[in-house]
């Protein structure tokens, strides 16, 4: 009977960590251990300090309403541009963790603690709501003809209708097996961007101002080629602006533009249709239009296919096949992978070049790890090649530390949580900024060095805390793309290191918020052959 009890107490806390619909299904008694976690619960209470009021927590002046706005107002380096700025400011003012309530908002509290981070993303990983983009969402409710049913997606929706599309998506897009599906396809997107950036050298002795938008097309093609299981032609010669290809591309920088003119400043746009949000309206609009194409096209391509009960269904065959997920489902689903999938990846390989540029030691590590673990083989890379490219997947975790795309992630909460001291209430918003943590120099010894090897499993500058570095988030809700993300970026790199050796010989990098960190001016590297 002792031992039964424990397993079925032991069980409540795994079903606990579960989403409130496998939770509900499993249906396992929690009767037998109450006695025992409430008499645990009481004597922790009397142990432990009693949190603070969140009204103690520090921060500018907040008033009923309106919130912070005249702090944040008269404050010179408040930009929706510079944010990341700003966030820095006020840790160093008010500390790990301060107000920043603003109006049209739930109050929140930023946090730059990993403390923090874990505590946050336990509390909610039942339930891990998340305020989203509101002006999205609103977008997407006023689209005509309900294209999207109602239904927003895994980006935006939250509870038990974001839990049933992503308790069926995830196998599909987050198992190694079912991403290396299209590790041949990214080669050869690599392998062939690799020729253009030979090209451009020897056109122009470095890369030209729009060397941005040529990483735009490589990731858009790779994404794509995920996606909808074709190639889009991005890689084409002389693409013509008016293209498919190059209308997406701009249409998603647009919408990251001004999502993030709606989204970082104050939201009076849920009052009126402002110029941004309109201009907003229209690029999402224009994009929808011709993803929807795309994705038509590559749902009859398939259905025209025999079928065969030999060849491995594509990412789009198995979700559209998937039960419980609808068409409109999946094409959501396909919309926010290509709307998601230029700017982040291009972004990172874009500061991570810049790293290697400037540190050409970590350089010529990588290059030497690229030429022991590829030597003469010209075939297209294996899974077994990544396996084995540890200093490139740790240079790419050191790149996204000192410049990461994203300043963090964000939870609303559904239930009181303690973070450092303070009692948080129910229906507050907590941001972990863990791009300030990624240059915390108590967390990351020499923060401001670009150092790979301190990912390496030896550990040689310490250990690290894994709620330090949050690019995909963490939890239940960590980014479903990050496994296609990843490979996505090895691939490149590896290719890269193999046939170049990249130089930057101008003004240090800049960066500015536009929702994902994007480089203020263009990077002219030079990109020089290795034998």
């Amino acid at each position: 009977m002792v031992m039964s009890g424990v397993l079925k107490c032991g069980l409540v806390r795994a079903v606990g960590r579960l989403p409130p619909a496998l939770s509900r299904a499993l249906a396992i008694t929690a009767i037998p251990c109450q006695a025992t976690a409430a008499a645990a619960a009481a004597a922790a209470a009397q142990k432990a300090p009693v949190a603070r009021p969140v009204s103690q927590v520090p921060g500018p002046r907040a008033y009923p309403v309106i919130g912070v706005l005249p702090s944040v107002l008269l404050d010179r380096s408040f930009t929706p541009k510079y944010i990341h700025l700003f966030m820095q400011k006020m840790a160093q003012k008010y500390g790990p963790i301060f107000q920043l309530s603003l109006p049209f908002n739930p109050p929140m509290v930023v946090v730059v603690r990993p403390e923090d981070a874990e505590a946050l993303i336990g509390a909610t990983m039942n339930n891990p709501l998340r305020q989203g983009f509101g002006s999205l969402q609103k977008i997407k409710d006023e689209t005509a003809d309900n294209y999207f049913e109602n239904k927003n997606g895994l980006l935006l929706e939250n509870g038990e209708e974001w839990w049933r599309v992503r308790s069926r998506v995830q196998s599909s897009m987050m198992r190694v097996k079912e991403v290396l599906h299209y590790l041949p396809v990214m080669d050869q997107i690599s392998l062939e961007f690799m020729d253009r950036i030979a090209l451009h050298q020897r056109q122009f002795a470095e890369m030209p101002n729009y060397f941005q938008n040529e990483l735009y097309k490589w990731a858009l093609e790779s994404v794509g080629s995920v996606a909808l299981n074709r190639r889009l032609g991005c890689l084409a010669p002389n693409l013509a602006a008016d293209s498919e290809p190059m209308k997406l591309i701009k249409l998603t920088n647009d919408i990251f533009y001004y999502l993030s003119e709606v989204e970082f400043n104050i939201h009076f746009w849920r009052l009126i249709r402002t110029p941004s949000y309109r201009k907003l309206q229209k690029a999402h609009q224009e994009f929808l239009e011709i993803a929807d194409k795309n994705i038509r096209e590559t749902e009859a391509a398939l259905q025209a296919q025999p079928a065969s009960e030999e060849l491995d269904l594509t990412l789009m065959e198995a979700l559209l096949l998937k039960p419980g997920l609808s068409r409109k489902d999946v094409v959501t689903l396909i919309l926010d992978m290509l709307f998601a999938g230029i700017d982040t990846t291009s972004h990172t390989m874009t500061f991570t070049l810049y790293l290697l540029a400037k540190h050409p030691e970590v350089q010529r590590r990588l290059q030497e790890e690229v030429d022991t673990v590829l030597g003469q083989h010209t075939g297209p890379l294996t899974y077994h090649h990544l396996a084995r490219l540890s200093y490139l997947k740790a240079v790419i975790k050191e790149s996204m530390r000192v410049i990461p795309t994203t300043i963090g992630m964000s939870r609303n909460l559904d239930n009181d949580i303690v973070l450092s001291g303070y009692l948080i209430p129910k229906g507050w918003m907590v941001l972990v900024n863990a791009m300030l943590m990624g240059w915390d120099e108590s967390l990351f010894p020499r923060a401001k060095e670009f150092i790979p090897e301190r990912w390496l499993r030896n550990r040689p500058l310490g250990p690290i805390n894994p709620y330090t570095v949050l690019q995909f988030g963490a939890g239940t809700r960590m980014c479903i793309g990050r496994r296609i993300a990843e490979q996505e970026m090895y691939t490149f790199l590896a290719r890269a290191m193999q046939r170049f050796t990249v130089d930057y010989k101008h003004e240090d990098l800049e960066v500015v918020n536009r929702v994902v960190f994007a480089p203020k001016k263009p990077l002219r590297f030079t990109f020089t052959e290795r034998n």
